[in-house]
């Protein structure tokens, strides 16, 4: 088997920023309510990767640049997963990768909200960066432009340890930038608020537009399928990206050097 610091090269040479690993059975794990196991029967390591984003595309105030930056970075992170699954077979190992955005659970525990694992715990636990208070994972390296995948092996990789020190100053720049003030002042989210906003593309724009059809006459009912964010929702459906806000990441200034 590769040994972590040359498996790690190998999938930064295909065009990762960030490689980290977490040992599958770490507390921080079930301190959080994840379970790895359950992802890979057997699993030793989770392998976090991360791709930056175009900083100025995402700070440029155009959400069409903004999405396709993040389309771009998705694909190369789905092509990266892809070629380390392989090389991790050709090891005699088993792996499964963790989406980095869809396909999602969509029962009604977890409303498509939640994915099979939480990319920024694994992330953390594997040294990449600390949680925000923007909630978001923040960088020494890139602050908080960066998306994240997850790879479960039951391949043994050395571990990476978590920052002694989290990047994240608790600056509240975020917070103040936040449209829908979901950043609260005691540091809490305001889970619905954030979703229902920085998601009106997806899923709850979706359902908003759907509530408009209940009892509507044929007037109301074109106005909403003409309508700007019905379009948008359907060009979101066709892309696959559909994040309407990032303004919390926009505003935080680490990593900008």
């Amino acid at each position: 088997m590769l040994s972590s610091t040359e498996f790690k090269k190998q999938i930064q040479a295909m065009g990762a920023d960030l490689v980290g690993v977490a040992k599958a059975d770490s507390p921080l794990f079930q301190k959080h309510g994840e379970e790895p196991e359950a992802l890979l029967p057997g699993a030793l390591s989770l392998i976090s990767i991360g791709v930056t984003l175009n900083r100025a595309a995402v700070c440029s105030g155009n959400i069409r640049l903004n999405r396709y930056d993040s389309m771009c970075v998705y694909e190369r992170l789905n092509h990266i997963s892809l070629e380390t699954i392989r090389i991790l077979s050709r090891e005699g190992a088993r792996a499964v990768s963790v989406s980095p955005y869809l396909p999602v659970n969509m029962a009604s525990e977890s409303k498509g909200m939640k994915g099979e694992i939480n990319h920024k715990t694994v992330a953390a636990i594997a040294g990449l960066g600390g949680i925000g208070l923007n909630r978001l994972l923040v960088t020494t390296e890139f602050g908080p432009f960066v998306r994240l995948g997850t790879i479960v092996t039951d391949a043994f990789l050395s571990a990476d340890q978590p920052l002694d020190e989290n990047p994240c100053d608790q600056c509240e720049l975020c917070r103040t930038a936040c449209p829908v003030e979901a950043i609260q002042e005691d540091g809490t989210l305001d889970y619905r608020a954030c979703v229902s906003n920085a998601l009106s593309g997806g899923l709850p724009g979706a359902i908003a537009i759907a509530k408009k059809f209940i009892g509507a006459d044929e007037k109301e009912i074109k106005g909403a399928i003409y309508s700007s964010d019905f379009w948008d929702i359907w060009q979101s459906a066709v892309s696959g990206i559909f994040y309407s806000c990032s303004e919390c990441m926009a505003s935080c200034p680490i990593g900008s050097d």
